[in-house]
């Protein structure tokens, strides 16, 4: 038997992998961390034995040494176990500290791969954490404060990199990181977005700047994205999608033959040519953000990899 180190995704149980719904079916222990996690963790409906470790209610959370030990002794006794973490489990996780633990102690365990919130929660929000106009890098920093944390964040190099930042589990902690950013260069203008309990029914997105930033008591969990990204909304810029007609499916010949016309099949609606619609929303000026997020500048104007024009149809959030 195995412990099985599984990431459970942003939230929505519609985004967990197929290989994690089936080891949830399949499991006799679950081990998670929030009562968020319910409508996950019933997909474990044979499951015998399930445990909360985190925050519930008034109850703390356990100490990440019980839970350590709750895993081994659990894998010792021959129980097919599903630990789930929020988003990847080694991803600004304690998943490494358990695969750790587990390790040393000889119990058998594998590791099934979620969707980060650093990535998920942006997405979801029409944010593109890397869009080769705007942002070619990409930094997840873990933003808790917890004393356990054995880091030293260089913020200096942090913001000479630009690009794309993603604080996660940085509530607490965001008016400083904030500051150590203007400090090491970053202006005061540049934009932050707030994503607050992303893929979930009350998701929701707040706008500000590094000098006016959003509000930080947003509905846990909350994943931060600093940098001209964050000014960014593809979901509003998008036109409305409109299901198929049964008259505009591809003949059945046609699909199994592998006709295709243009990169699509024959017959295919127009609007399933999700990319082209995007690459032809690169070519003219965005929104502007009434927090005064404003302009791409130089870094926006691409079509095509080429400089023609400043991006057009990236509106802000409003």
């Amino acid at each position: 038997m195995t412990v099985h180190l599984v990431g459970a995704g942003p939230g929505d149980p519609g985004l967990l992998t197929c290989r994690a719904v089936e080891l949830l079916k399949s499991a006799e222990v679950v081990v998670y961390d929030r009562p968020s996690m319910a409508d996950i963790v019933a997909i474990a409906d044979s499951a015998e034995v399930v445990h909360c470790v985190g925050k519930a209610g008034s109850r703390p959370a356990w100490p990440q040494a019980d839970v350590n030990q709750l895993l081994v002794e659990l894998g010792r006794a021959g129980r097919e176990v599903v630990r789930l973490k929020a988003g990847d489990a080694f991803v600004v996780s304690r998943g490494g500290e358990e695969a750790v633990a587990l390790a040393a102690a000889g119990v058998p365990f594998d590791v099934v791969p979620g969707i980060s919130a650093a990535i998920a929660a942006p997405a979801l929000a029409g944010i593109p954490v890397m869009v080769r106009q705007v942002a070619t890098t990409l930094t997840v920093i873990a933003g808790n404060d917890d004393p356990e944390y054995h880091q030293h964040v260089d913020w200096d190099a942090v913001a000479r990199v630009g690009g794309t930042i993603v604080v996660l589990t940085g509530r607490s902690a965001l008016r400083d990181i904030a500051a150590k950013l203007m400090a090491g260069g970053l202006a005061a203008d540049t934009p932050v977005a707030a994503i607050s309990a992303a893929s979930r029914p009350h998701q929701r997105t707040e706008l500000g700047t590094l000098a006016k930033l959003p509000n930080p008591r947003m509905r846990p969990p909350v994943t931060f994205v600093i940098g001209e990204v964050a000014a960014l909304d593809l979901l509003a810029a998008a036109p409305p999608t409109t299901e198929p007609k049964a008259t505009d499916a591809p003949p059945a010949a046609q699909v199994a033959d592998g006709q295709e016309a243009g990169g699509q099949f024959a017959g295919a609606p127009e609007q399933d040519m999700g990319g082209q619609a995007v690459r032809g929303r690169l070519a003219g000026e965005p929104a502007a953000n009434e927090r005064g997020a404003g302009g791409l500048g130089e870094a926006g104007r691409a079509v095509d990899g080429q400089l023609s024009g400043p991006v057009e149809g990236f509106n802000a959030h409003s």
